[in-house]
């Protein structure tokens, strides 16, 4: 462990405002036509129901460069649509990161005033010092973590396009 990683806190908030509506949030985080179009680009199933599975899928570009074909596993402990998500997380694409185990995210989808909603995401990271630093975009050419996902799927649900798009 780094000094760095081992400053990272156990329990991550990540937290954006979007001008969309609930509905479109949790259609953006729970639907694999959604969820290939910003972030790591890769389909998720999502069982919403308690004990249901949570899978994303790697895609052909992670899978050319050794990435399995499940990247991403869990359980949905808990699903409240389009206010709460609750679920079981583990990272599977590298072998130290699975050995530390299932994390826990929560997602939590407010609405405010003039159509703006805010999502929230908590990362409980008991345990999981590498997957703190993961998150966080701390690893060098693993992508930006939370903030860079939210920040994309932010930018898809205003604009129509990701952050990748022109």
């Amino acid at each position: 462990m780094t000094p760095k990683t081992a400053r990272l806190a156990t329990t991550q908030v990540f937290r954006v405002y979007i001008k969309a509506s609930p509905e479109a949030i949790w259609a953006a985080i729970t639907r694999p036509e959604w969820t290939i179009r910003y972030g790591y680009r890769v389909p998720t199933e999502c069982d919403l129901r308690p004990g249901g599975a949570y899978r994303s899928l790697g895609s052909e570009a992670m899978r050319a460069m050794g990435a399995p074909a499940v990247v991403v596993d869990g359980e949905v402990l808990e699903a409240d649509p389009p206010r709460k998500l609750v679920q079981t997380w583990r990272s599977l694409w590298d072998p130290e990161l699975a050995k530390e185990g299932f994390t826990r995210v929560t997602w939590e989808i407010d609405p405010q005033d003039g159509g703006t909603t805010r999502l929230t995401v908590t990362h409980e990271l008991d345990d999981a010092p590498k997957t703190a630093a993961q998150v966080t975009g701390e690893f060098q050419d693993a992508g930006g973590g939370w903030n860079w996902i939210l920040s994309d799927l932010k930018t898809l649900l205003e604009t129509g396009k990701s952050l990748g798009e022109q």
